[in-house]
């Protein structure tokens, strides 16, 4: 990546994310009503503790879960993938490398399975009501997107926002030959989709918590559903290097394909039960 703001040498990308997590883990408590009628001091330090870790859990394997997405169906140039092994795919770092928001969608339920055991909570009752908790974090992430200048759109002089010098944008246009210069000069104006998917991830995550609380079913189902739909439909208009193509598809498309195929035989077998 190619940070365009840093804070004390800490890129922009990380902090948003960071505070997506930190923004996350305070809606996760706050959302536990039992939680501020305990009574007694030990038993809510206690809850405390496993609401804690159990949303580190959920955060640990999103974000690894991101990473590994990245390594299966994003382009990896030949001199970094010639050397991965298994090992140190599973044993990423989790802030070297770039995330792959669907991976976090996809290993969420698993971080919420895990939580649910140490809770003892229902695991459909629970993955429903933390829903929006995910798209928080979706959210916070894509605003780094747009500070890292990563993940931009197609050019448009109309609608483009041209991002500085040292940015992801800047240097795939000049590495593309779109820019002219020794070193990689501003970008040409592209769609800033990364500030779309942001906004739109925002009133994702106040709908699904207005869904949940409102007694509706399968918010999570429903929810990543449309997700992978925008998702589906902004990548005509994604223009950056690191997403793999086939048959004129992005591998993005190819995954909300398979959400929508498999949110059919959800709802199908719901309805036949």
């Amino acid at each position: 990546m190619y940070p365009i703001i840093k804070i004390d040498y800490i890129p922009v990308y990380y902090l948003m994310m960071l505070s997506g997590i930190i923004a996350g883990y305070i809606a996760f408590i706050l959302n536990e009503e039992d939680f501020f009628y305990e009574k007694g001091f030990f038993k809510k330090l206690k809850t405390f503790a496993k609401l804690t870790a159990s949303y580190l859990i959920i955060t640990i394997l999103c974000i690894q879960g991101a990473n590994y997405f990245h390594y299966f169906f994003d382009n990896i140039p030949h001199n970094i993938k010639n050397s991965l092994t298994l090992q140190k795919i599973l044993f990423t770092h989790p802030f070297k490398t770039t995330k792959v928001l669907y991976g976090a969608v996809f290993f969420y339920p698993l971080g919420i399975y895990i939580s649910s055991l140490i809770l003892r909570k229902n695991f459909a009752y629970f993955l429903n009501k933390k829903t929006f908790i995910l798209f928080i974090v979706l959210c916070f992430s894509r605003a780094g997107c747009f500070f890292n200048g990563c993940c931009f759109g197609i050019v448009s002089k109309t609608l483009g926002i041209s991002f500085p010098r040292s940015s992801a944008a800047s240097f795939e246009h000049w590495k593309r030959g779109l820019t002219q210069g020794f070193i990689p000069p501003p970008s040409l104006p592209v769609i800033p989709t990364q500030l779309i998917s942001a906004v739109f991830l925002f009133f994702m995550a106040v709908f699904a918590y207005i869904h949940f609380t409102k007694g509706k079913k399968h918010t999570f189902v429903k929810f990543v559903f449309i997700y992978a739909l925008f998702r589906f439909l902004i990548e005509f208009i994604r223009d950056d290097f690191d997403r793999a193509y086939w048959l004129f598809f992005s591998t993005s498309q190819w995954i909300s394909v398979f959400i929508f195929i498999f949110t059919a035989i959800f709802f199908y077998v719901k309805k036949n039960e």
